[in-house]
């Protein structure tokens, strides 16, 4: 399995405005190797607030084939012209991808 974690650093309040993008899925779930995005919010910095988004995926080439389809392209449009309303909102972002080399499941 391979996780990608996009943690998004927000100004202070405004983590559920951002969080609230991410309800809704449109399109990762079809693709090949998806296999759940997890959208976690840390609201206990000073400064600003986290908004994190995990996807995990069969294997680390489902999730470049996701970046470069026309379904990631189209969710991230807005984004990559300037015009997205929550960009104001995201200080700064860094995405880590893992290898999942244990995994410890309970349900």
């Amino acid at each position: 399995m391979w996780i990608v974690m996009n943690q998004l650093r927000v100004v202070k309040g405004k983590s559920d405005q951002v969080a609230a993008r991410f309800k809704t899925t449109k399109g990762i779930e079809q693709m090949e190797g998806f296999i759940r995005m997890q959208v976690l919010v840390d609201i206990s910095q000073d400064e600003h607030d986290v908004v994190t988004i995990m996807t995990t995926w069969g294997k680390q080439a489902d999730f470049h084939a996701w970046q470069a389809s026309q379904a990631y392209k189209g969710v991230h449009k807005k984004r990559d012209e300037g015009t997205s309303e929550v960009k104001p909102l995201v200080l700064s972002n860094a995405v880590t991808e893992y290898a999942v080399v244990a995994d410890h499941t309970h349900l």
